[in-house]
């Protein structure tokens, strides 16, 4: 018989014969994660001065961004949380409440101002006074300013951020939903188009 029409159905040495296949000649091995990392960074590294400075000029302006929209701290201000209110103190005593933002290297900007307003007894002398104090907001002065203010880095003595629970917060929130009500109010109150008048009934004239 034709010894050729016999074939090998072991099925351990058919075994090892696919595992050996697959598995990698001794003295190699895979290619890791950190080669392939090692690989791509060598692709990207500038080799030319062309090269370096593109990437520096990449670099700051990334970082600029990042600054800008408040995701990074600058080189001279702390970092602003702009989902909460801040308290501005000022050099000369006056305290201002609103959201605070970085303008440059000299100038921080402040929007939706508020700030304490102390009147009646609260200026006297006598320890006996009741102090009356009130939340005014920026832009109701009888010069009518704007709702922001370009303050200089030097003039701030410290500012904080306020917790959701701070009296002030909670005066500032009473006031913006106060200040949408009565915007709503005259487009509910507005009157309506009157109706046509009706044309007056046709007289007989008279015999």
């Amino acid at each position: 018989m034709n010894s050729n029409k016999f074939m090998d159905v072991n099925p351990q040495k058919r075994g090892e014969g696919m595992m050996g296949d697959e598995m990698p000649m001794e003295g190699m091995s895979r290619p890791s994660r950190l080669g392939k990392l090692k690989d791509m960074c060598a692709k990207c590294y500038p080799r030319t001065a062309y090269g370096w400075l593109a990437t520096l000029v990449g670099a700051v302006l990334v970082w600029y961004l990042l600054v800008s929209l408040s995701i990074l701290p600058s080189l001279t201000f702390p970092l602003v949380d702009g989902g909460k209110w801040q308290a501005v103190f000022l050099s000369n005593g006056q305290v201002y409440f609103g959201h605070l933002h970085e303008l440059n290297s000299d100038y921080v900007d402040l929007t939706n101002i508020y700030y304490l307003n102390v009147t009646g007894q609260a200026q006297s002398t006598s320890p006996n006074a009741q102090q009356q104090i009130s939340l005014v907001k920026m832009g109701n002065e009888l010069y009518a300013p704007e709702d922001m203010m370009n303050i200089p880095k030097s003039q701030i003595v410290h500012w904080e951020n306020m917790q959701a629970n701070s009296p002030v917060v909670q005066a500032i929130a009473a006031a913006v939903t106060q200040a949408q009500q009565r915007a709503a109010a005259p487009a509910a109150n507005a009157p309506t188009a009157q109706q046509p008048a009706a044309a007056p009934a046709a007289t007989a004239p008279a015999k």
